[in-house]
């Protein structure tokens, strides 16, 4: 909870080799003006994006990611609320509670799930269910979270930076607050292809001075 809130604190104030080869000035976009205070790898998504359930999906267990990039010890990801109607905005709103408590990794896949696939999150009261299944905490614990000026502050941080950023999709990467990843010309083969080509660039993006 520390980092999330120190995280949020600042970014408020400041506002291998290639699985097939990429030409890097086409693959990612230079922001006119840098975004100071934004975490290194910033990650766009929405439970309701189908490509973001098997990005992430495939990021996890593709083993070539995970031993030689260990991106999910830097990888910090937002929600944005344009999909999924008024749950969108209720999505977000539990991701951030997720965010605060460093409880990401044990509900994503629960709610991506419970959103695409099973459907069982249909509501606010489904959606904190399985939020409390997947994470263990007590319905207390999420209540007091709920109404808290942090989460208020963390949701409005979220689209904020996603309204700034001028998305044209997701899931979409920014790097050092510099770089946002095009990955139209990406292989689209398959996906394990298309998760490599994207770990390989933002770990080019990364080291980019």
């Amino acid at each position: 909870m520390k980092n999330i809130l120190l995280l949020l604190l600042a970014t408020m104030l400041t506002c291998n080799s290639y699985a097939a080869p990429l030409t890097h000035s086409q693959n990612y976009i230079c922001l006119d003006q840098p975004v100071m205070g934004l975490p290194n790898v910033l990650e766009f998504f929405s439970f309701y994006c189908p490509h973001c359930y098997e990005f992430e999906k495939e990021w996890r267990s593709n083993k070539t990611v995970q031993n030689n990039f260990p991106l999910h010890s830097k990888l910090i990801k937002y929600h944005i609320t344009n999909l999924g109607g008024e749950m969108g905005n209720t999505i977000t709103r539990a991701w951030a509670i997720a965010m605060m408590m460093g409880l990401e990794e044990k509900v994503i896949l629960p709610i991506f799930e419970g959103v695409l696939i099973k459907k069982n999150i249909v509501d606010p009261v489904s959606l904190k269910t399985v939020f409390i299944e997947s994470t263990g905490i007590q319905a207390k614990q999420y209540d007091i979270a709920w109404n808290s000026p942090v989460i208020d502050a963390l949701c409005a941080q979220q689209g904020k930076v996603a309204r700034d950023m001028h998305l044209k999709g997701i899931p979409t990467m920014i790097i050092n607050g510099k770089y946002m990843i095009n990955s139209d010309e990406f292989d689209t083969s398959s996906i394990a292809t298309y998760v490599q080509q994207y770990a390989d660039l933002v770990q080019f993006l990364l080291h980019k001075k």
